[in-house]
């Protein structure tokens, strides 16, 4: 009651015509999602208009940044975002949000390794030829209790909603305890809402690295402390993450190097850049039999325009502080690197999960910023020219706003036919144990077994079933009522398999489309 007070207390002291509530009012519209994504706009316009007012036009000083938190109200808030960030993480599986790619595919690998196999069904490849993830084995317990990408999902999820947590005890000895919880509520705030890049990857399916944004910041405090054994520990888990992962010694090391740790930097930036030359030219091609892989795309001079896009959306919602001061931001720098390397839009989108690194670095990066060179900071945002400059950075930044954590939400309500289909694939299992699938990519992560793999759809428009083992696939399973990833269209997919002599559709479920193989 008393956190609920407080706010209504200052609440009574704002007016109409102030910059903060019309912000406020911004924020939450857009938190809620009320008439649609953009309505949040209109508030957040006229809370522009009167900020400028305020601190352009009347030289008010800007008050944010030593306007005190109530403690009370924010840890409320973190709860409920828990609880709303773990819910749709339930969810999504249910409303066949996921797909094979990613969380499918790395659920089956997992899957198969309980089973003592290294091996993608789905890709119907060795595990280790598509990505280096050992540090999955970790999983291989929880998969003998029960498979299910739950596993996955809810350790990426707590993964991100311990990052706050995590902060405040990277920042214990670096400044006061007020201050502290004002930076791991503002990291927590960027990191799981507002911060786009970070959103991106934290409701992003699953990707192995999308466990690391903790570790890294655990990992940095221990080099701070000369916790060689632990760092080591937990630098292990995050290398057998993914192969770049040796992005992020080669950011500590630089980032040693020019705080004049000379010897300490230069031994882990070396190590780094071993580390992640051996994994993307030696173990990596060693495991795919030294052949070309289609994941494997280097183009740093490919869509210039594209990448320098991708710069500005990973900058501008911090203020280019990284940039500004740049011996902290040369952190993140190698990660970003790796995006910026790649010949694939989609790593240099902030549309995915490819910046879980580099999100979390940047983070990092702005707090050390924010902590020692706050005294700086303070003094600029005194100088009228930069209040101008301010006023943009809020409008360029309100324009990047991700969904929201609500819209999300709401976005993984399963309907009724996601409820009726999920019925019919728990029966199909009851009764089609030990029969080779092949299955529409929707489905493929609501199903554990060894014989299955992806279907897919030609140029021509037919689907034709694929081999798994040199073998047509027993089963075919397809729905039209939910996503139809690498089936373009679907009535001319059916119409191929109706045409398929070696094939019959059983009319044993309403809702799932089975095809079986035909026997002699």
């Amino acid at each position: 009651m008393l956190s609920l007070d407080s706010f209504l207390k200052y609440l009574k002291k704002l007016t109409l015509n102030t910059s903060h509530v019309w912000l406020l009012v911004s924020l939450i519209v857009w938190m809620v999602g009320i008439g649609g994504s953009d309505l949040y706009a209109i508030p957040a316009l006229i809370g522009l208009i009167f900020l400028f007012r305020d601190i352009v036009i009347n030289d008010r000083p800007l008050t944010y940044f030593s306007t005190s938190i109530n403690h009370r109200l924010v840890k409320v808030l973190y709860f409920l975002l828990i609880l709303v960030v773990l819910a749709k993480t339930l969810l999504s599986l249910y409303s066949f949000s996921w797909h094979i790619f990613d969380v499918g595919s790395y659920s089956n690998v997992v899957f198969n390794l309980s089973n003592g196999l290294n091996y993608n069904s789905f890709l119907q490849i060795p595990a280790t030829y598509d990505h280096f993830t050992p540090s999955l084995s970790l999983f291989v317990p929880l998969y003998w209790l029960g498979a299910s990408v739950h596993w996955l999902t809810f350790a990426k999820a707590l993964s991100y909603l311990s990052v706050p947590l995590v902060v405040y005890y990277w920042l214990k000895d670096k400044t006061e305890s007020n201050f502290r919880f004002k930076l791991s509520f503002l990291f927590g705030l960027w990191m799981l809402i507002l911060y786009k890049p970070a959103v991106s990857s934290s409701f992003f399916e699953f990707s192995p690295s999308s466990l690391a944004p903790p570790l890294i910041i655990l990992s940095f405090l221990l080099m701070e402390k000369r916790r060689w054994f632990l760092f080591s520990l937990t630098m292990l888990f995050l290398l057998g993450l993914k192969e770049h992962m040796g992005a992020i010694l080669i950011g500590y090391g630089l980032f040693g190097i020019f705080q004049k740790n000379y010897r300490t930097g230069f031994t882990i930036a070396a190590f780094g850049f071993f580390i992640t030359y051996m994994m993307i030219f030696q173990v990596m091609p060693y495991f795919r039999d030294y052949q070309a892989f289609g994941n494997t795309q280097i183009a740093p001079f490919q869509d210039i325009p594209g990448k320098a896009i991708y710069l500005v959306k990973l900058l501008w919602p911090l203020g280019f502080l990284p940039l500004l001061f740049w011996r902290y931001g040369i952190l993140a720098v190698p990660a970003i690197g790796v995006n910026l390397l790649s010949g694939r839009p989609g790593m240099y989108s902030t549309g995915f999960h490819y910046d879980d690194i580099s999100s979390t670095m940047l983070l990092m990066s702005c707090m050390l910023i924010l902590i020692e060179r706050r005294t700086i900071l303070a003094d600029w945002l005194g100088k009228k020219w930069l209040k101008r400059v301010f006023i943009i950075w809020i409008f360029g930044f309100l324009t990047q706003l991700p969904a929201s954590p609500t819209r999300k939400l709401i976005y993984a309500l399963p309907k009724s036919t996601h409820l009726n289909l999920l019925e019919d694939i728990w029966n199909f299992e009851n009764k089609w144990q030990n029969s080779s699938l092949a299955v529409q990519s929707a489905i493929g992560p609501h199903i554990h077994r060894t014989d299955m793999t992806i279907m897919t759809q030609q140029s021509s428009g037919a689907c034709v079933p694929p081999k798994i083992n040199g073998m047509s696939a027993d089963i075919i399973l397809l729905s039209p009522d939910v996503g139809h990833y690498m089936i373009n269209d679907f009535e001319k997919c059916i119409e191929s398999l109706e045409g398929n002599t070696e094939y019959k559709l059983l009319n044993t479920f309403k809702y799932l489309v089975v095809y079986e193989r035909a026997t002699n």
